[in-house]
């Protein structure tokens, strides 16, 4: 059993003794010796201590029939009762409480593995290299978490100092978690964006080539048109010059005239 314990007492002309036992276990045990100074007298000694502030009433095992109440200016919980003791009485009280000064393994563990996600997670991006960074930051202040509460301080009043040392890096390292997340957010932010842009740019360059396709197929049907029309038009007739008319008129003359001069000679 671990017992720790940080206090205030108020004693009214009366002696108070109080000590600690410390063991390692999952509750704490702190113990209180009221006395009576007084050696012929009877008295009622009022006792009041307070609880370390981590301490709430859910957290306490066994008040040992004290009243627990809160003080908003001192901010913390205390235990208090008035004891009738007799002339140099004593009387021992004990408060069971939950260790609460120790961090789960299992919040340690999971921390651990949600840093190693997020590394894989941006492991191909341009955040790796800040994420990992992150990650060794992370994994450095667990490893001091861890091994503080393994290596446990045999002072109460370190075993507590300790926890709550453990407890600012426990805060820096979900700090450092949260800035690893807002990597991932930003990363799946500028994913569509670059997505988006290669979908345009495709698109894009596929217009240009269909545009480019078109006018090439445009060209070679009009080509094909006018080769078409060449080969299937009738041919023009001639156009005969005037002498050439001339000379044709000329010579069927001629050829009329020596049928004429054959046919006189054969008669």
């Amino acid at each position: 059993m671990t017992t720790l314990f940080k206090s205030k007492t108020w004693i009214i002309a009366l002696l108070l003794t109080f000590w600690l036992a410390y063991d390692v276990s999952a509750s704490i045990v702190v113990r209180a010796v009221v006395v009576n100074p007084s050696a012929s007298q009877k008295r009622t000694v009022p006792f009041r201590s307070f609880l370390p502030k981590e301490i709430k009433p859910e957290n306490i095992v066994d008040s040992g029939g004290l009243d627990v109440a809160y003080d908003a200016k001192e901010g913390a919980y205390y235990v208090s009762k008035d004891f009738e003791l007799g002339p140099k009485e004593t009387m021992t009280i004990e408060i069971e409480m939950e260790d609460v000064w120790r961090i789960p393994q299992a919040e340690i563990t999971f921390l651990k593995e949600e840093a190693i996600k997020i590394v894989k997670v941006l492991s191909n991006t341009d955040y790796f290299e800040r994420a990992n960074y992150l990650k060794n930051s992370i994994d450095s202040k667990l490893n001091q978490v861890e091994h503080s509460q393994e290596v446990q301080n045999p002072s109460p009043g370190g075993y507590i100092s300790d926890y709550r040392e453990n407890i600012k890096l426990m805060e820096s390292v979900k700090a450092d978690l949260a800035a690893a997340k807002t990597l991932v957010a930003e990363a799946k932010t500028i994913a569509p964006m670059l997505t988006w842009k290669l979908i345009i740019a495709v698109l894009v360059f596929l217009g240009i080539l269909g545009l480019v396709f078109f006018i090439v197929w445009q060209k070679q049907i009009k080509n094909l048109s006018e080769l078409t029309e060449d080969y299937g038009a009738p041919e023009k007739p001639r156009e005969t010059a005037p002498h050439e008319e001339g000379e044709r008129r000329q010579a069927k003359e001629d050829k009329k005239s020596g049928i004429s001069d054959i046919e006189e000679r054969l008669k």
